[in-house]
């Protein structure tokens, strides 16, 4: 092997190694279980060699894992020394916390563009639906859909409604009113963007009839035509490009939340570079005309 595995994936298979478990290893390092079980992965495919066999117990090294492991392990240890002063400039692991729907349908299918400009970066992100605060979980940054007034800085991406329906529904709306003759396919704990889209357009929501719905499924139903669904504009974007759901652009109301930047104090190199890219791709998707 010519190049020398990154430092991130040595420190992996040594937390492992004393600890004998990816969880224990996982919560030492402060990542995921399956960020650690990817390095570590990615570590024996460099090498040739498996590094570690599941017994009863944990995990053990292989007898070829016992010896990488001797040798690397003193090396590991002065170059720790040698740059722990300035270890917060050298993190090369940037951990973010977002919910699942904005993870799955905006952030991860342009993450690769960060990978390949930072391809030293890693980005080791937390899809939750709680409200993780970033100095109990060791988080650098946070994407929240939070009220613009509660929030001190502006947006990071405005958030537009409107109803979304099936491409190949018969019976489409074609004016506010005539969202009332369907079935409203209501978010489960996020109402209030149909109700501030029917507001808008002096609908009573008292009279229409509404379905609960996992907002993690809300986009699939919907293209699946169980009804109509209340559409996010940046989430349902590609939807609509692609052809799968319907919207009425003309009637998109802006809500009064957005999806907003929360970032820790001191935030290392790795993680400034990942802010100025994330802002980059929020500001072009928000000068981008909308769909039709």
């Amino acid at each position: 092997m010519s190049r020398i595995p990154p430092i991130q994936s040595l420190d992996a298979l040594v937390s492992v190694a004393r600890l004998g478990s990816l969880a224990a290893a996982s919560e030492e390092l402060h990542l995921s279980v399956p960020t650690l079980s990817r390095r570590i992965a990615r570590l024996e495919a460099d090498l040739g060699i498996s590094l570690f066999e599941r017994r009863p117990r944990g995990l053990v090294l292989t007898t070829a894992g016992e010896a990488y492991h001797a040798k690397i392990l003193p090396a590991l240890k002065l170059l720790h020394v040698a740059h722990a002063g300035s270890a917060k400039e050298r993190r090369h692991t940037v951990r973010l916390t977002t919910i699942p729907a904005f993870a799955n349908r905006w952030l991860l299918p342009r993450l690769h563009r960060f990978s390949e400009m930072h391809p030293e970066i890693e980005v080791d992100l937390i899809a939750s639906t709680s409200l993780e605060r970033l100095d109990d979980q060791d988080l650098d940054l946070a994407i929240r859909l939070a009220r613009d007034d509660a929030m001190p800085e502006p947006p990071l991406l405005p958030i537009h409604v409107s109803p979304i329906w099936s491409a190949a529904r018969i019976q489409a709306p074609c004016v506010p009113a005539d969202v009332l003759e369907h079935v409203l396919l209501d978010p489960d704990h996020r109402p209030e963007f149909w109700r501030e889209w029917l507001a808008a357009y002096q609908l009573d929501q008292h009279v229409v009839t509404t379905r609960p719905v996992d907002p993690l499924l809300l986009y699939e139903l919907t293209a699946s035509d169980r009804g109509v669904g209340i559409g996010l504009d940046p989430l349902m974007t590609d939807l609509v490009d692609q052809g799968r759901l319907a919207t009425m652009r003309a009637y998109r109301v802006r809500s009064s939340r957005s999806f907003h930047l929360v970032q820790k104090p001191d935030l290392g190199l790795a993680a400034r570079r990942f802010v100025a890219w994330v802002n980059k791709e929020a500001a072009s998707a928000s000068e981008a005309p909308p769909s039709n």
